[in-house]
């Protein structure tokens, strides 16, 4: 028997698909509550990520503060730390604002004791270990911690805030230097009679006390009867002179020259005008002069090395401080040492990069102005000086050039060739990123070519001008030297 069902086709199927639409409804309803919850604590998950990329370039940027104020000493640092640290925003949030600054540091160190920690020490680069020490600390570690208190979402269950913390390290960037210094005939210029013409008669006793000086440093030496004040002699004889100034049977006292070639030096010496005029006085006073000026080289009269003669004076008293400020935090820097003078009127690489500091030092006290030769090759001083860093200079270490001149170039050929070389090995030295910092010491030098040669390098050129007092460079090469040698790179290492 057939029974025919008046129900419509497929009912029961449909009431199932209406029983299946109402729980994927639910099942969106409960979906659509997670994804929202979801995206509400992803909300408040990237916000805390947000921060804490905040709070790490804070502390990024404390460390690297607070390692360019150790040359001043750890309190100093970690002031600098600190300070550096509040100053910067974390989540929207400036710690210290400038009023009362001084006085908000010491508020907010007091109450945060436990948020914030330094230490002063090194950092190995080969071990890449950070070591704690007091004794010139070159690297910085900053800690820092920071609870925050505003959270969005994360409220509905419980939790208010979150803590961010970060630590940094970061040290003074190594150095490895050329010091690239002139030590031709014109660096003792300074000391000669002929700057009072120059300088103006103001500056006699300044040029006379330094000659004195030289003469002290010299043991203050027994000639004859030879004296420092000079006598005048009006005999146009040599042997006569010689008996009156009791040297007739005293042999001269060095390699080159001679008592007849002095004498004719002096007899007719004629650069002095005649406000200033020496001529025909003997003594101690003219026969330095003759050796600065006639015979100053090495192997002329070898104990100039031992005097005070300006500006090679104030540049071996202010090279000795400038090692003495590299030093006083170890940077691991070394130092090479190119004096461009040499027999072959080139430049000699006097000591290769080395932490011997000392031996820079006692190399540049035994040389004298003109020490090989007379001329100026600065684009030889230079090549020596780029060559040596790209010889022997670390892959770590900041690379430049320290260049000082108190003349014109006029080597190799005259001083339109020597210009020019000088011009192209600066220009090398730019092609392997080494920049030069020049130093223009005295009226004389080619101030110019100077700043040209800082320029083409991205260096600094400081120009030491002269004066009518011969010691007037010291103070002012001490700021320079002073200046280069706190100018330290810093790198975040960690």
């Amino acid at each position: 028997m057939h029974i025919q069902s008046n129900s419509p086709r497929g009912g029961r199927e449909s009431l199932g698909g209406h029983r299946r639409r109402g729980a994927v409804a639910v099942f969106v309803a409960i979906l659509v509550v997670f994804l929202i919850a979801c995206l509400a604590f992803s909300i408040d998950i990237g916000y805390m990520m947000a921060v804490q990329g905040e709070m790490d370039r804070a502390v990024d940027a404390a460390a690297l503060a607070g390692a360019g104020n150790l040359v001043d000493g750890v309190d100093a640092a970690n002031l600098a730390a600190l300070d550096v640290l509040l100053c910067n925003a974390v989540g929207r949030q400036v710690l210290l604002d400038s009023e009362d600054r001084q006085a908000k540091l010491m508020a907010w160190l007091a109450e945060h004791e436990e948020d914030f920690e330094t230490e002063a020490g090194e950092w190995d680069p080969q071990t890449r270990v950070f070591s704690q020490t007091e004794a010139l600390p070159s690297a910085i570690r900053v800690c820092a911690s920071y609870e925050h208190p505003t959270l969005f979402f994360a409220r509905v269950i419980g939790v208010n805030s979150f803590e961010v913390k970060a630590e940094a390290i970061a040290r003074y960037q190594p150095r490895d230097i050329a010091l690239v210094l002139d030590f031709s005939g014109s660096m003792n210029d300074d000391s000669e009679l002929r700057r009072i013409h120059e300088y103006g008669e103001g500056s006699r006793e300044a040029v006379e006390t330094n000659l004195l000086e030289i003469y002290e440093d010299l043991g203050s030496p027994v000639i004859g009867d030879l004296q420092f004040e000079p006598v005048y002699i009006s005999s146009a004889d040599n042997s006569v002179i010689k008996q009156t100034l009791g040297i007739n049977d005293v042999a001269y006292p060095y390699p080159s020259g001679s008592w007849n070639d002095y004498i004719n030096y002096v007899k007719s010496y004629y650069n002095y005008p005649a406000k200033a005029d020496y001529r025909k006085k003997y003594g101690f006073l003219t026969l330095i002069n003759y050796w600065l000026e006639r015979k100053p080289k090495n192997q002329e009269t070898p104990d100039l090395w031992k005097v005070s003669a300006q500006p090679i004076g104030a540049v071996k008293d202010t090279v000795g401080v400038f090692m003495e400020y590299v030093q006083e935090v170890d940077c691991d820097d070394r130092v090479a040492l190119v004096i461009y003078n040499s027999p072959s009127q080139e430049a000699l690489l006097e000591q290769a990069l080395t932490t011997d500091f000392v031996a820079v030092e006692d190399i540049v006290r035994d040389r004298q102005a003109a020490h090989y030769d007379n001329y100026t090759n600065i684009g030889a001083g230079i090549r020596e000086g780029w060559q040596e860093l790209q010889r022997s200079g670390r892959a770590g270490a900041k690379k430049m050039i320290v260049l000082m001149t108190d003349g014109i170039a006029n080597r190799p050929g005259g001083t339109t060739s020597g210009r020019q070389y000088a011009l192209d090995q600066a220009a090398e030295a730019a092609g392997h990123g080494y920049p030069i910092v020049t130093i223009s010491l005295g009226n004389a030098a080619d101030t110019a070519l100077m700043e040209e040669i800082a320029q083409i390098t991205h260096g600094t050129h400081f120009n030491v001008p002269g004066g009518s007092d011969v010691t007037d460079y010291e103070e002012a090469l001490l700021a320079v030297f002073r200046t280069i040698a706190d100018a330290r790179p810093l790198l975040l290492v960690q």
